[in-house]
């Protein structure tokens, strides 16, 4: 009995060292994926709250002016977020749809957080606003586009694997609303 216990010590070493692999890549992927998404979360939801405080921006104003206070509305919002203020940028491209889009200026940080059109598809022209808030998640790269977990190679599968626009992994948070 006691030489089979004797041979036996090794094999439980072994079966933790795989159990254990498998185990901490799988408490990995959870963090590593859990982060990205609370983030994109988190950019669509400021973006949100920063087109409604677009709102209360008095139309009357002239074009130059309102899109100067609409532009310091939304930054005011943005950096009352939770989010740190590396894990956000603004400079997102200009959205589709056929309107004729004019960055907003930047803010104080030197970022544009949107872009501003007027629609004049309807009897009543209207402007539009778009704020577009982004974060680049990549493998490498400085420190504002690198992922905030690092991006792990396991097996020949990265984690986490998220999608890719033209060799870029962007996570991006829009908004649009008509004013």
């Amino acid at each position: 009995m006691t030489l089979v216990r004797r041979h036996q010590r090794g094999a439980v070493s072994i079966e933790f060292a795989a159990v254990f692999m498998l185990f901490f890549v799988l408490v990995y992927a959870v963090i590593a994926y859990a982060l990205p998404l609370l983030l994109a979360l988190s950019l669509k939801h400021v973006s949100a709250d920063a087109a409604r405080v677009a709102v209360r921006v008095d139309p009357a104003l002239s074009a130059a002016q309102y899109a100067a206070v609409v532009s310091r509305q939304i930054d005011l919002q943005v950096q009352q977020s939770w989010l740190p203020d590396n894990w956000y940028q603004g400079n997102c491209p200009a959205p589709g749809g056929g309107l004729n889009w004019q960055p907003l200026p930047a803010a104080g940080d030197g970022e544009s957080y949107g872009y501003l059109a007027v629609d004049n598809s309807q009897a009543e022209p209207a402007r539009v606003l778009h704020v577009c808030l982004q974060r680049f998640y990549n493998r490498d790269g400085n420190a504002q586009q690198r992922a905030i977990i690092p991006v792990i190679r396991f097996l020949g599968v990265q984690i986490p694997s998220l999608a890719e626009r033209d060799g870029q992994t962007v996570l991006r948070g829009e908004t649009r609303l008509r004013l």
